[in-house]
């Protein structure tokens, strides 16, 4: 029998954190969080990280351990995260994957093509393509070397594209194609991997997204920016959440109500893109999230059969 890792996957606001630390208080286990922004140090309040009482009594992994001044990608999540559940599983407990970066839970589910070395040059260049030019030339290229690939792509999910790009310009081979030989090295193999999503009503949801921006604020949100702004911010780093928009606000361009507007509108658009990368995931088993946190915790363990 595979040793169960459990996923719990869902948009911003949709009430993961809670119900993940519900389950692992009753399993008495610990969380892996599937976050690409929490991973960084100096960002709690943008990324509604756990809060170190939550810390002190459940074991998180891969929270707040990246300075901001450094790059973090799925890669390195992949194998992090894969000696912390190769750990558990052997201590004989059941690893609780949790979060929304819906890259991130991919490919540690079903691996990752890494067909071709990283370029640093290349992928800067296209980068700057992009910002440039736009997503949908980028596209358009990759529909010309590679249609297979492309179509499984948006024109707006600039990373992977550019990812089908530089494997193409550094091989000579569509990613496509290489793809055919590629192995399973995700975990799927080794683990019984059960994944559950959190779904909420979009009124329900955005609301909780609207309300959290405004707890946000009343935790010092513009003094946290002003805070990280001192520093020099990754890629990565700076597309948190809430960095863009406060700095609008500190720079004077715009007031701080337009500011915490244009927040929430973003918040709600990060989820509408998250729910759309998660409804494909046909894995997913959806749990209605509009109740206590416990209680989709109990319906988790129902579905897993531990008690």
């Amino acid at each position: 029998m595979k040793p169960i890792v459990v996923f719990i996957a869902g948009p911003t606001s949709s009430g993961k954190t809670d119900t993940a630390l519900s389950l692992a208080r009753i399993l008495k286990t610990e969380i892996i969080s599937c976050d690409s922004m929490q991973v960084y140090k100096g960002m709690d309040i943008l990324t509604h990280a756990p809060s170190d009482d939550i810390l002190k009594e459940v074991k998180h992994h891969l929270v707040k351990f990246i300075p901001l001044e450094e790059e973090y990608n799925a890669v390195s999540f992949k194998s992090d995260a894969e000696k912390i559940i190769a750990r558990l599983a052997k201590d004989g407990k059941i690893p609780i994957i949790s979060g929304g970066t819906g890259l991130y839970m991919k490919i540690l589910m079903d691996g990752i093509f890494e067909g071709a070395d990283f370029n640093s040059d290349l992928r800067n260049s296209l980068e700057k393509r992009a910002e440039k030019e736009g997503g949908v030339a980028l596209h358009d290229e990759l529909q010309k070397i590679d249609p297979v690939t492309a179509k499984k792509l948006f024109p707006n999910d600039v990373r992977r594209v550019i990812r089908a790009l530089e494997v193409y310009h550094t091989t000579g081979t569509p990613m496509s194609e290489k793809k055919k030989d590629l192995k399973d090295i995700g975990i799927a193999g080794a683990y019984d991997c059960r994944m559950f999503g959190l779904s909420l009503e979009r009124n329900i949801l955005y609301d909780r997204i609207n309300n959290s921006v405004d707890k946000m604020l009343g935790e010092w949100l513009v003094q946290a920016v002003e805070r990280i702004l001192k520093k020099t911010l990754s890629k990565t780093a700076a597309k948190a959440l809430g960095i863009k928009e406060i700095k609008a606000y500190l720079n004077g361009g715009w007031t701080l109500d337009k500011a915490v507007n244009e927040l929430k509108k973003n918040t709600r658009h990060y989820a509408k893109r998250q729910l759309t990368w998660f409804r494909a995931e046909k894995k997913i088993k959806w749990l209605d999230a509009d109740k206590e946190p416990e209680k989709i915790a109990r319906e988790i363990l129902g579905e897993i059969k531990i008690i």
